[in-house]
């Protein structure tokens, strides 16, 4: 009996020993890993690469250039250049091309550089060119109200002479390229865009002279000719590089031009002209040769003591190296300001020949350029630590567990220590750059310090407060990353240029309290009056249709539409439109309640025509006779939600995507594939999760409630069914469809994925989740709010399940839809004015000018399937997104269906957060469901006295897919 007893025991020593050897080997390894990942690359940044390189030389000479030539290169397409260099030649170098832009697209074109077949560094893999844009106009048009509105851009078709820059835009110089063999090739491929190049130049710029060392040199006097000014509008540029950046309306009487009761387009740029790149130029005519002065009118109110930076170019080049960085200091006021020397102690003069010439003003954040560089070394430092902390502790966060973290990473206390006194010095530094300490990105250093000082307290509890140190808020790493993005933000507002002689003209511009008083009281009394409605006032007298239309969107986008309906829809059609907004959708169902209903309703969710069809309130669209042929430029799957007893209640108006992203360098380096399956999915998840990853799809929102767009799409990708075949009980508890459940659910109960993640994007930023589903908003984010990412990332069509050669990827992906009303005294004209809305050319225009006008953030994915090329988005991903468009499917809708969505979200919470068994779960749920649908589907007739009476229609895209058929032989029995 004891013989046994101490066999047992031995048994159990053997095996934990065996166990922690396992755990010691795991630990290792993944720390070897992790060693590896943060000390290789395959390719080194640009910053690293400089390191490894010889020190830049200013001699500002070329070393060689192409033939002239003009060779057009569209997507996809390269030229390669062979260079020999002699010896003494041989180093860093900036590459200069001229071409012309041939491309129509919002997006400016990229290329990749590769250097004797190889990327020099990271960057090189993504490099913007430059594109021009010019107003076609700048006789500015009024709306109906009198006030101005941008005009229509165009790309300028000039040729353009461009220094390749890094894309990050905080560098003091041009990409440095290391040229350093007998022989090399230079190969540029176009990544995106049509572009014709001219030129290739190998050139090193000059150094350049304070205007401190000239001065003397000059003998300037400024007594010398009459004075002189030359005034330029600053709201009518000659050239911009974005078509973002745009004239603004400032209300203030110290702008000019202004008017008390209309808004004009009196300024320039704005909170809109702030990213490190972005550059505006003004061409103007010089009277007579000399030497001239240059000031600006200008006010810098959007960040409260900041001071805003701008690089000027007079016909292109920088004169002094004073111009590099002029700057703008925080001012509420108009400020007029003479652009002076570094010193500050004289005003800066510019010799001028007589005709034309151009100044140009570019956003330049190069003054913090060192302070960003340390903010992006401790952010990636961070960020890598804080996987190497989850790595060890499994992502545990329990603060009753107690570690010894010093003994993986000695050097931790001493490192953080250093942080906290570099965090100091760059304290120090923005202060002095700035010239002022107390504004938001101080005040973020000072928060991001007392977090590390905290921590550095007792370093072992690090791993019990990763939330401090990494959190999407209110942590370390999201502070510095506040104060990274700060720094680079640089609005400014200018209001006029002048190139002046004489005594300097500097002066702050301020209405006294009286005059400002006096103008508010105007607009005060003027509101009171009846603002006439041009539209509804030439309708009247023209005995004309005028629609009412209600959109629920920003006032930005409303104002793009008048400006479209008035100048192509009513000049077509005659029709006057009336647009209003509307801020919440639950007025349209007051006013159809108080017979008060608009004509036609836009921008409103996708369950409202249905609700609104099926209560008598929305108009059946399939009784026009041309419906069935219009409704072929949808995907048919988007239509689903519309129908009903085979009438049709609305239209898509705009899609989403859901989509799977990809961080290119993390899969890479661990040579881990795309997946295009469910399977291929799980294949990988041990992988991703052996080095502290994960993989994301939208059932781990931070929302507890699993909306149709999360849910859905496992059901149809297993062909799974939501409904019986009448359409009146639910087939959760179909085979199929626990299937769909079963993998649902199990991808996080048994595969390990994250049930809930606070912020997709910014686990994809930092690397934690290298991979994910999500759509349109994410994409849009990466765009934008990740520079650091720039060709580090991509898309691909999102998982789904194969049946023999196809793979198929159901996703839902409307959004917003239209609606006309039943009301409406005119159906025929409401109709045509949806069909002219949702028409290919009206969609494409409407997406070109709210991103030329506002920005890529204000995208919007048309959802006419024709329109869908001219969204800005890079060749490559309109590709996947135009495949993944295939597999769109939303669901159907029924009276209840709500009670559908809510309770497959309820299975979802109890298996896998509660750990109940899928089968128990989804049986409660069918009880709930079925008995909600005989209650509700009683109201509208398919149930009486608790018995079905006639089946309820569930439409497929079979259903629609034979409307077409049928349409087309009917055309055909007609002819």
């Amino acid at each position: 009996m004891g013989g046994s007893k101490i066999l047992k025991l031995r048994r159990m020593d053997v095996f934990l020993k065996i166990t922690l050897i396992l755990i010691v080997t795991y630990v290792l390894s993944t720390y070897a890993v992790l060693f590896a990942m943060t000390q290789n690359s395959q390719t080194v940044d640009y910053n690293a690469y400089l390191r490894r390189s010889p020190t830049p030389l200013l001699t500002g000479e070329t070393l060689w250039e192409s033939p002239r030539s003009f060779l057009v290169l569209s997507e996809g397409s390269s030229i390669t250049y062979e260079i020999e260099i002699p010896k003494e030649k041989q180093g860093l170098w900036n590459i200069r091309i001229d071409y012309e832009v041939f491309s129509i697209q919002i997006l400016p074109p990229e290329i990749s550089v590769y250097l004797n077949g190889k990327l020099p560094f990271s960057e090189a893999r993504s490099i913007p060119l430059v594109q021009y844009w010019e107003y076609e106009t700048t006789d500015f048009a009024k709306n109906r109200y009198g006030d101005e509105i941008i005009p229509s851009q165009k790309i300028a078709s000039d040729t353009i002479s461009y220094v390749l820059k890094n894309p990050n835009g905080i560098d003091k110089f041009p990409l440095w390229f290391n040229l350093r063999s007998p022989r090399v090739t230079i190969t540029l491929i176009v990544n995106s865009g049509k572009i014709a190049i001219k030129r290739l130049s190998i050139e090193r710029p000059k150094s350049l002279t304070k205007f401190s060392e000239v001065i003397g040199k000059l003998g300037i006097k400024d007594s010398e000719g009459e004075r002189r000014i030359i005034t330029l509008q600053a709201e009518k540029p000659f050239r911009k590089n974005e078509a973002s950046v745009n004239a603004i309306p400032v209300r203030s009487p110290d702008t000019v031009p202004y008017n008390t009761y209309n808004l004009l387009l009196n300024a320039f740029g704005g909170s809109n002209w702030k990213q490190p790149g972005q550059f505006v130029i003004y061409e103007f005519d010089v009277p007579e040769e000399g030497y001239y002065k240059i000031a600006v009118k200008y006010r810098q109110d959007t960040k409260p003591n900041f001071t805003s930076y701008r690089t000027v170019y007079i016909d292109g080049d920088v004169t002094y190296s004073d111009l590099l960085e002029i700057p703008f200091e925080y001012t509420p006021d108009w400020r007029v300001y003479t652009l002076k020397s570094l010193d500050k102690t004289s005003d800066i003069v510019f010799h001028l020949t007589k005709g034309k010439h151009t100044i140009a003003f570019e956003v330049n954040a190069s003054v913090y350029s060192d302070v960003l560089n340390s903010l992006k070394s401790m952010i990636d430092y961070i960020n890598k630590l804080a996987l190497q902390i989850k790595y060890i502790s499994g992502g545990s966060s329990d603060k009753n567990v107690e570690w010894e973290i010093t003994d993986y990473f000695p050097d931790i206390e001493p490192k953080l220590k250093s942080l906290i006194n570099e965090l100091e010095i760059i304290k120090i530094k923005i202060a002095k750059i700035n010239g002022n300490a107390w504004n938001a990105e101080y005040i973020s250093l000072n928060t991001a310090q007392m977090f590390l000082k905290r921590l550095v307290k007792d370093v072992n509890k690090i791993p019990n407060k990763l939330d401090m140190l990494t959190g999407s808020t209110g942590s370390v790493l999201s502070e510095l990353s506040v104060v990274y993005n700060g720094l680079q933000e640089m609005p400014l507002t200018i209001d006029e240029i002048y190139i002046y002689k004489g005594d300097n003209i500097d002066k702050i511009v301020k209405s006294s309290p009286f005059k400002v008083f006096v103008e508010g009281f105007k607009r005060f009394v003027h509101s009171f009056k009846r603002q006439e409605n041009t539209t509804f006032s030439k309708s009247q007298k023209e005995n004309t249709v005028m629609l009412r239309v209600w959109v629920n969107r920003p006032r930005q986008y409303v104002d793009i539409l008048q400006q479209l309906i008035d100048n192509d829809f009513t000049k077509k059609t005659g029709i006057y439109v009336d647009v209003s907004i509307m801020r919440d959708e639950g007025k349209l169902i007051l006013a159809n309640a108080a017979k008060k209903s608009p004509d036609i309703a836009l921008g409103i969710s996708n369950w409202i025509p249905f609700e609104m069809g099926i209560r008598g309130a929305a108009l059946d669209l399939k009784r026009f006779s041309d419906f069935v042929e219009f409704s072929k430029n949808f995907y048919p799957g988007s239509l689903l939600p519309y129908l009903y007893e085979n009438h049709c209640f609305g239209l898509p108006e705009t899609l989403d995507f859901y989509v799977l992203f990809y961080r290119k360098d993390i899969l890479e380096y661990l040579n881990i594939p795309i997946p295009n399956t469910w399977d291929d999915v799980k294949l990988i998840l041990p992988e991703l999760q052996r080095n502290g990853l994960n993989f994301y799809i939208p059932l781990s929102g931070s929302s507890s409630f699993k909306a149709w767009m999360t849910t859905a799409p496992f059901i149809m990708q297993y062909h799974g069914k939501l409904f019986t075949d009448d359409g009146l009980k639910t087939a959760l508890d179909t085979p199929s469809t626990l299937k769909a459940l079963k993998e649902m659910t199990e991808l996080f109960t048994m595969y390990g994925m994250p049930a809930q993640v606070a912020n997709f994007f910014e686990s994809f930023r930092k690397g934690e989740i290298p991979l994910g589903v999500s759509n349109v908003n994410t994409y849009i984010q990466l765009m934008i709010a990740a520079p650091e990412l720039r060709g580090m990332w991509s898309i691909a069509p999102s998982p789904g399940v194969r049946y023999g050669t196809s793979i198929e990827r159901w996703q839902t992906g409307s959004a917003q839809a239209v609606a006309i009303l039943n009301d409406t005294k005119y159906p025929m004209e409401a109709w045509e004015f949806v069909k002219w809305w949702l028409s290919k050319e009206t969609q494409v225009s409407l997406v070109n000018r709210i991103v030329s006008t506002y920005g890529i953030e204000f995208l919007v994915i048309p959802s006419n399937r024709f329109a869908i090329d001219g969204v800005p988005f890079k060749t490559e991903h309109l590709k996947v997104v135009k495949e993944q468009f295939r597999w769109l499917q939303e669901v159907p809708k029924m009276p209840a269906s709500y009670i559908l969505e809510r309770e497959i979200s309820n299975i979802w919470n109890k298996v896998v957060l509660e750990g109940k068994p899928l089968k128990v779960a989804v049986d409660d749920s069918v009880i709930i469901v079925n008995k909600e649908f005989a209650r509700k589907l009683e109201e509208f007739g398919y149930y009486k006295d608790g018995k079905p009476v006639k089946p309820f229609r569930i439409y497929t895209i079979a259903d629609i897919l034979s409307w077409y058929m049928e349409n087309t032989e009917d055309k055909g029995s007609e002819r």
